[in-house]
């Protein structure tokens, strides 16, 4: 039993403590480091999509192969967050801050660049298809932006 009038732990314990405290710090900022890969693929969803829907001839019309294919890269890419997500034991308050703000302002910012797309008539039918695309490599730009500074980190 220690006594209560000791504050001061020794140089050794001490030591070991920081040694402890630095060891956690490195698992939650690899945990952190996971959020971004989470944020990575969700970029990636909405990349192969956009880039998807940028080879039809017309968007509007897309044919029997399209819709399979987009729910093809949406259910793997779904399982393969699920899986990277049931990974993660702990994070940072910082980490996850940046990953759920940066999931909100990626949803504003798509909305912001559909309703410019639609309302410059990027996306009119007498626009080639490829607008989809940049339209959506656009919007992936948050994504992008808060992975770089989780990683940062």
């Amino acid at each position: 039993m220690q006594v209560v009038s000791d504050s001061a732990p020794t140089p050794l314990e001490a030591r070991a403590a920081l040694a402890e405290a630095n060891s956690q710090a490195v698992r939650v900022r690899r945990v952190d480091h996971q959020l971004g890969w989470t944020l990575l693929g969700i970029a990636a969803i909405d990349l192969a999509v956009g880039a998807l829907m940028s080879t039809l001839p017309d968007p509007r019309r897309a044919g029997p192969v399209v819709g399979p294919a987009i729910m093809a890269i949406l259910v793997v890419g779904l399982v393969g967050l699920v899986f990277v997500v049931l990974r993660i034991r702990a994070y940072s308050r910082s980490g996850i801050l940046l990953y759920f703000g940066g999931v909100a302002l990626f949803n504003v910012w798509n909305a912001i660049v559909v309703g410019v797309s639609i309302g410059t008539r990027w996306w009119a039918a007498t626009q080639p298809s490829y607008h989809f695309g940049i339209s959506a490599a656009i919007g992936t730009i948050p994504l992008l932006v808060v992975t770089w500074l989780i990683w940062r980190r």
